[in-house]
């Protein structure tokens, strides 16, 4: 009797465990892509800083930057629009 008992609770802990892998690959998935996006972003103003400073010693280039400059707007736009990652409380 008490080896099935302690058989159950054996087997509902190793099911909240599983339940609990998942849970956390789902999160460090989500991690990563905001990762991968926020390293994205960061090159995109170091490119986009150094070409400012090279573009205020030559005042040509600031034409050319437009389109450039709109590229990292709706990049930055789909950095602010990513979803949030919500832990349930446990209580």
């Amino acid at each position: 009797m008490k080896e099935t008992k302690a058989l159950r609770k054996v087997k509902k802990l190793t099911s909240r465990l599983t339940e609990r892998m998942e849970e956390i690959r789902d999160l460090m998935d989500d991690m990563e892509i905001e990762f991968e996006m926020l390293q994205k972003q960061i090159t995109v103003l170091e490119k986009h800083s150094s070409e400012k400073t090279t573009a205020s010693s030559s005042p040509s280039n600031e034409e050319s930057e437009d389109p450039e400059m709109k590229e990292e707007d709706e990049e930055e736009l789909d950095l602010e629009n990513t979803t949030s990652v919500f832990v349930k409380p446990k209580f």
